[in-house]
């Protein structure tokens, strides 16, 4: 993550993936990072040119972004899940909890106000994806190891992040997992853990980072970079 200061004192941060394009592509993330693509042979400096220049414009969408998350926050009507916009049926019943199924949320409860009713769901959603989380968890470990590969012990984060996906702290062996991934796919999700195993091996975002990860995850750049336009 890169940060700039701008006159005004105003802080803006970007995230720059070095590609073989002819210029420079900008993509607003969220209310808080602009994802930056670029050639290697364009100079940083040149690019944080480019990016106070454009600020207004950033910062504009960043509220946009803001205040759309807002109102889906507040919503009763539907709820993101892997993917998907699950419709939310709401019946009375004294059980206190929300259920997701392939076509629905349901949530029990005799108090039908917007926050309690986003209180059951983000619990019941928590709890769901810590699962998808752990059985993801176990597939990588399995595929390193049929390939050869033993993974050293990790301990498996989940979380709430502004302005990463993932991070992997290798010297403790421990990987932290958005939790903001639960609207995404299954497969994204999926991504998000290659990319964090594979630095366990290569620290950085080396072109021999990236060889590794493909090698191990082919599709990784098909799900994964759904994530640079929010």
């Amino acid at each position: 993550m890169n940060r700039i200061i701008l006159p005004d004192g105003r802080e803006l941060c970007y995230e720059l993936t070095r590609k073989r394009v002819k210029n420079i592509n900008f993509h607003v993330k969220d209310e808080c990072v602009v994802m930056v693509s670029a050639s290697p042979k364009v100079p940083i400096k040149y690019i944080e040119q480019c990016l106070a220049k454009r600020a207004d414009l950033f910062f504009g969408a960043f509220e946009k972004l803001k205040a759309r998350k807002i109102a889906s926050a507040n919503s009763t009507e539907s709820v993101k899940w892997l993917g998907k916009e699950l419709p939310i049926n709401i019946i009375e019943n004294s059980r206190e909890t929300a259920v997701f199924d392939e076509n629905e949320c349901r949530v029990f409860t005799r108090d039908f106000s917007a926050e309690n009713v986003q209180e059951l769901i983000k619990t019941a959603k928590t709890e769901r994806f810590k699962a998808l989380c752990a059985e993801l968890n176990e597939q990588v470990r399995a595929e390193l190891k049929a390939r050869g590969l033993e993974p050293p012990p990790a301990v498996i984060t989940i979380k709430e992040m502004k302005s990463r996906w993932g991070s992997c702290s290798y010297t403790r062996g421990h990987i932290s997992i958005n939790l903001r991934l639960a609207d995404h796919p299954r497969e994204t999700v999926l991504s998000v853990f290659w990319h964090e195993y594979a630095h366990f091996w290569h620290h950085d975002h080396s072109d021999r980072f990236y060889r590794f990860l493909l090698d191990m995850f082919p599709d990784y750049h098909k799900y994964n970079d759904v994530l640079k336009t929010g």
